[in-house]
């Protein structure tokens, strides 16, 4: 495998382990050599040369997300290319689990998480939808909020991955009119009908999130199922089987999983505001970093940079 070299001969990338494979994409845990100080990113690339166009629209596309700067996404670093043109992303290192193995870790042991650390990871990834709003025009729609794409470092951070560059990865399936792309269990009302997105179709993800998180299982939508229905349904859920939750929580995380996009919190930062209300920040922080410790420990594993996929 070729070192990658992103800006000289004296500074470049060496790939040590690959991570993880999607279909369009793979991650490398990469060492950063020949610059004053070693260190280590998280290296994403495509699984086939792409072409001229493709390679121009991703190199745009990483134009776009390396300026979402926030605590709570993982940053994208820089667009590297090899000596036979190959592009090639450079993700920020985040060593930890993500949320999909996280919770594994704690049903195995017959636990779950407490409803304020719960609102803790819906605020902090509602700042992670907000802060990309706000960084490029006409915002970004992630289009895959998922447990897979959320990560929990060792230090109890929270940060949303793949935040585009799926998307980037495969742009022209992305942008195909009519196409339902997505994972099917997340899918928002709007995304089944094929209809334009907005930053309120990914809050509809976060809600299937938050709702796992506090039941165990995850709510069940079908396109032709009446969703209203279920969601008064699911709000019943939530105040029987988490007697601790606050109904004000109980509420919010419903008003996620409205059938109507004008049903749901009209921004981000709005949801955020709502799920703050109901944080306990540093003790929730306190509790996942032991989570993330006991879960490494148990799946043997760490992910690093990105998901592993795209």
């Amino acid at each position: 495998m070729p070192d990658l070299v992103p800006r000289s001969r004296h500074d470049h990338y060496v790939l040590v382990r690959l991570l993880g494979r999607g279909g369009s994409a793979e991650t490398w845990l990469a060492r950063r050599e020949g610059g004053l100080f070693p260190d280590e990113v998280c290296i994403k690339r495509p699984l086939r040369h792409l072409n001229r166009v493709e390679r121009r629209a991703l190199l745009e596309e990483a134009r776009l997300l390396a300026r979402i700067r926030h605590a709570n996404v993982v940053q994208l670093l820089d667009a590297l290319e090899d000596e036979a043109g190959q592009v090639f992303l450079a993700l920020e290192l985040v060593r930890g689990v993500d949320l999909r193995a996280l919770t594994r870790a704690l049903g195995r042991r017959g636990r779950t998480l407490r409803p304020a650390v719960v609102a803790t990871i819906g605020t902090c990834l509602c700042r992670a939808l907000a802060a990309a709003q706000r960084a490029v025009p006409g915002g970004i729609v992630h289009r895959d909020v998922t447990p897979h794409n959320v990560l929990v470092s060792r230090e109890g951070e929270v940060k949303l991955a793949d935040f585009g560059i799926a998307r980037a990865f495969d742009r022209e399936q992305w942008t195909r009119a009519g196409l339902v792309k997505g994972k099917t269990g997340f899918l928002s009302p709007e995304q089944w009908r094929g209809e334009a997105l907005d930053v309120r179709s990914d809050l509809f993800a976060l809600g299937v999130i938050l709702y796992e998180l506090l039941i165990g299982r995850r709510p069940v939508f079908e396109p032709a199922a009446d969703i209203e229905a279920k969601v008064a349904e699911y709000r019943t859920v939530l105040a029987q089987r988490v007697p601790a939750m606050p109904a004000g929580l109980v509420d919010a995380v419903a008003s996620l999983l409205s059938a109507e996009r004008s049903d749901r919190p009209p921004s981000a930062d709005v949801a955020a505001r709502w799920l703050s209300a109901f944080i306990d920040e540093q003790r929730a922080i306190d509790e996942l970093r032991q989570n993330v410790a006991d879960a490494c420990a148990a799946e043997v594993i760490e992910v690093t940079g990105s998901s592993g996929r795209a």
